[in-house]
């Protein structure tokens, strides 16, 4: 329960401050978003190694909670003044939840990896989609890029090779370039930030299946 503690302050700390620097320096809602995201994914890495399955719903259950309620009351800026619908932060611990369910105890590099894309490609899509969009085409009433997309697919091939460089794993380049363009495919058509329910589990799958298949 201490360790449940520990990460629910950790987390919330992390939005304060967040918001803090938002409002001091003037960063803009999407960039201080992506901010957390990539915070919080790096944390969420620690998982495996600290705490139990069950500590980790509890974690995004409360999570669940408290975005929810934070968004309702215009709490925490830094993470839901964005000029967009979007269930990006409610959506995120549900993502957890569910790689946690897949993948833990017995898979933590697929679960990693699964956090990783999650929240390093997608963000990088998010801000250079914002700043240098290419090409912009529009999926269900929200814009989405080439320049996003290839920021996603490039950030997904050096998760993947760094994942299996460390790891020594044997996959060859071919296999990281189609796993990498699978994800990208699936981030472009996802909107509203429901994205960040799928991409952790469907990444680690996707990375198993040719880890283990190939």
């Amino acid at each position: 329960m201490l360790l449940i503690t520990i990460y629910v302050l950790l987390l919330i700390c992390l939005f304060a401050i967040t918001d803090f620097i938002k409002d001091r320096l003037l960063i803009d809602s999407n960039s201080s978003r992506k901010i957390v995201h990539i915070a919080s994914c790096i944390t969420v890495c620690t998982f495996p190694y600290t705490l139990q399955n069950i500590e980790i719903y509890l974690i995004c259950f409360i999570f669940v909670i408290i975005t929810s309620f934070t968004k309702y009351k215009g709490v925490f800026k830094s993470i839901h003044s964005v000029n967009r619908i979007t269930f990006g932060a409610e959506a995120y611990p549900i993502g957890v939840l569910i790689a946690t369910y897949c993948f833990l105890p017995l898979d933590k590099t697929a679960f990693i990896y699964g956090i990783l894309v999650g929240g390093f490609s997608d963000s990088m899509a998010s801000v250079i989609g914002k700043y240098y969009g290419y090409r912009e085409i529009v999926v269900f009433g929200q814009k989405k890029s080439f320049g996003g997309s290839l920021s996603f697919f490039i950030t997904t091939v050096i998760i993947s090779y760094s994942i299996i460089f460390i790891l020594g794993i044997e996959m060859n380049i071919i296999s990281i370039l189609i796993i990498a363009f699978i994800l990208t495919l699936a981030e472009l058509v996802q909107t509203f930030g429901l994205d960040n329910v799928t991409i952790p589990v469907l990444s680690g799958m996707t990375f198993n299946y040719f880890k283990y298949a190939i």
